[in-house]
């Protein structure tokens, strides 16, 4: 007679205790990974606003250094200047990912206004603002972007507007100073539309306009010149 050879296997029981361990497990890692991924986006937002930023002041001490038409003061950036697409991405920014990142100048729209312009012109009083749009997952195709990705998710914009501070009015002179701050497009619409209020006092209040918030408002004022 032949020995049976005993069968190896997994238990049913053994079989359920995996199964519930992976549940746990998928129910625990998946959540914390999505976190990880938006907090990595967002540090990418942050990165590019810092340069932004940075690329911005160094634009009005240029501005004071050289003089020219407005004299040698610090005036910041006006993006009436260029409109074409990535104008100052391309200028100010020495290597982006134009698989990722674009940017367009909007004209000036109900929220972002300039109470304390001294010039009429109508770019001044309305004026024209910058968005930097951060599409991790590929530039979208709606509106102005002209990307080739339908994936609405994780988008961030980057907003920066110059102003006109009470110190600039009474000194007669128009941009000294400039608000920056940055949104992620929680409405999926894949437009930038949170807005700004200056009141005359020089203070500043977001209307994020279904966007969430992800850095505090950055400008210089004749209130708070360090901010």
């Amino acid at each position: 007679m032949r020995n049976k050879t005993p069968q190896s296997g997994f238990t049913l029981i053994e079989l359920i205790a995996v199964m519930v361990i992976l549940g746990i497990l998928a129910a625990v890692i998946i959540p914390r990974i999505s976190t990880l991924t938006q907090g990595a986006y967002e540090s990418n937002v942050r990165s590019m606003f810092g340069v932004v930023k940075n690329e911005v002041n160094a634009q009005a001490l240029k501005a004071a250094m050289s003089g020219g038409s407005g004299g040698h003061r610090e005036r910041f950036p006006d993006p009436h200047v260029g409109t074409a697409r990535n104008y100052y991405l391309d200028r100010w920014v020495d290597e982006y990912d134009n698989a990722l990142w674009a940017e367009m100048t909007f004209a000036g729209k109900g929220g972002f206004t300039n109470t304390n312009k001294k010039s009429v012109a109508a770019h001044i009083a309305t004026p024209d603002y910058m968005v930097l749009g951060y599409f991790p997952h590929g530039i979208h195709t709606t509106g102005p972007w002209s990307g080739s990705s339908t994936d609405e998710e994780d988008v961030y914009w980057i907003y920066y507007m110059p102003i006109t501070t009470l110190s600039g009015t009474a000194g007669g002179y128009d941009f000294d100073g400039f608000m920056m701050f940055a949104t992620q497009d929680a409405d999926m619409d894949q437009v930038p539309d949170a807005t700004i209020t200056i009141a005359g006092d020089g203070t500043m209040a977001i209307t994020a306009n279904d966007e969430d918030i992800i850095t505090d408002i950055q400008y210089i004022s004749d209130r708070d010149p360090d901010s």
